[in-house]
């Protein structure tokens, strides 16, 4: 039972985890990513090493792929308009432990649809169009956006304090911002959140999308904010967080902002309890005085 539970999970590894890499073959970059013209040749390299200890044959296979709920799901039954745009040695015989380096071209059509195209370039021990069987297999993944009539509309679904909290106890670092694709390529916005106090002076700020995730059309993604306080500085009052995005060629952007309360009750009922004793101990010192200056007069 545990070896059918081993070959099951080695099955799922080899096949879905990017940047790719297995037991047996180990391919880069993990990404390519062109901005380019209709009827533009465009020429690069990447490499194939076969990590096993036999001799092996490996073949290249081209798979559309998009992306749902921030998972990125792939379509072997529909054709990728990148694999007759791809121009590359289609098969690799390497020695156990050799390493090679492919060359390819883009050769974009003239005719070339604007907007994004995606497609992954599996690197498997099987055939294309073989038999479904468990092979090593890893991918590059494509992005090949196409200049024209690109839409590159984008907006901020949901910019929050993680749980919508509007009351903390400090300054918060946990952001939520849910960024949604409305146009027809994908995007890679990049920004910050800025921390505000009152008085409009910046806080802190944090970096939004710094791993540079890409979101596909029609579909939200949330973006990583980068921490940034080893211990948050003292704050008191009501803040405001401001967020600014920016994307596209155009450099379309966007701005948000929200407010929050800072009550630092810790540190609060601290101060509290220390001026408590403060006027306790003056309130004792004055009695004490009080008694000394009757009793010296009434000595009188």
């Amino acid at each position: 039972m545990r070896g059918y539970l081993f070959i099951i999970f080695s099955f799922i590894l080899t096949s879905l985890l990017l940047p790719a890499y297995s037991h047996a073959v180990t391919i880069g970059p993990a990404k390519i990513e062109y901005r380019t013209d209709p009827g533009t040749i465009i020429s690069g390299n990447l490499f194939i090493l076969n990590e096993g200890q036999e001799d092996r044959i490996f073949y290249a296979a081209f798979e559309k792929f998009t992306e749902v709920d921030g998972q990125k799901k792939f379509l072997p039954s529909e054709e990728s308009e990148l694999a007759n745009w791809f121009k590359m040695e289609k098969s690799v015989s390497l020695k156990a432990g050799e390493q090679k380096e492919i060359p390819f071209t883009i050769e974009v059509p003239k005719n070339a649809p604007p907007g994004g195209h995606f497609a992954v370039i599996w690197w498997g021990t099987a055939p294309p169009g073989g038999q479904v069987a468990i092979v090593t297999r890893a991918g590059i993944l494509v992005f090949l956006q196409v200049s024209g009539e690109v839409n590159e509309k984008g907006d901020v679904s949901d910019f929050s304090l993680a749980g919508g909290k509007f009351f903390v106890f400090k300054l918060p670092e946990d952001f939520v911002v849910n960024f949604k694709n409305q146009g027809n390529t994908y995007l890679k916005p990049r920004g910050e959140v800025t921390i505000k106090n009152i008085f409009g002076s910046a806080i802190a700020a944090f970096k939004v999308n710094s791993k540079e995730r890409i979101i596909f059309p029609e579909n939200t993604q949330l973006l990583d904010v980068a921490k940034k306080f080893d211990k948050p500085p003292f704050a008191f009052g009501l803040y405001k967080a401001e967020l600014t995005l920016q994307w596209g060629e155009k450099q379309n952007d966007i701005r948000k902002t929200i407010s929050f309360l800072v009550f630092p009750w810790k540190t609060v009922l601290l101060v509290i309890i220390i001026l408590a004793g403060l006027l306790l101990l003056i309130i004792k010192g004055l009695k004490k005085y009080n008694r000394w200056i009757i009793k010296k007069y009434s000595r009188n």
